[in-house]
């Protein structure tokens, strides 16, 4: 797994952001497509596929290695 910075979001006065495009396309993300957010220490991880928080770390460390 490769870190890649695609860009940066600025939260609005309605707490909304918007999804780079970017991302959007890479990683098949349509208009109506569910997300699901996770915080784990100080770090936010947005996931396209629910998961358990265990599973997700789990995960995050397999891609690590």
């Amino acid at each position: 797994m490769q870190a890649k910075f695609i860009s940066k979001a600025r939260l609005t006065k309605q707490g909304q952001i918007t999804l780079p495009l970017e991302a959007r396309k890479d990683l098949d993300i349509d208009i109506g497509s569910e997300l699901y957010w996770y915080e784990i220490g100080d770090k936010l991880i947005i996931v396209k596929d629910l998961t358990s928080p265990n599973d997700l770390i789990k995960n995050l460390k397999k891609e690590v290695k």
